[in-house]
């Protein structure tokens, strides 16, 4: 079975732009969260769909200027992991 990741539900977040940054505010946990790239691009790919770590960088590398394999691989997997310790992204089974 594939692990798959859901964002939290898009009125439980409120978006901010920060120069080159968005900060985030949770309203579940109250909590306002800095988030740098590539973590508002997940957000942004992610909609409101339930996707395996792979379909997430599939949509990234063809939205962005991202080469697949390797190192963004192994990021993009290391912000999933974040975000859902956090409590932003939760895991759903596949």
């Amino acid at each position: 079975m594939t692990q798959k990741y859901r964002a939290a539900p898009a009125e439980d977040l409120i978006w901010h732009d920060l120069d080159s940054m968005k900060l985030l505010y949770h309203r579940p946990s109250g909590i306002t969260h800095i988030l740098a790239d590539p973590a508002p691009a997940i957000f942004e790919v992610m909609e409101e769909a339930a996707l395996a770590a792979t379909e997430i960088i599939a949509r990234l590398t063809a939205l962005f200027d991202i080469e697949s394999g390797g190192d963004a691989e192994e990021i993009i997997l290391a912000r999933l992991e974040e975000l859902s310790l956090l409590g932003l992204v939760s895991r759903v089974p596949g």
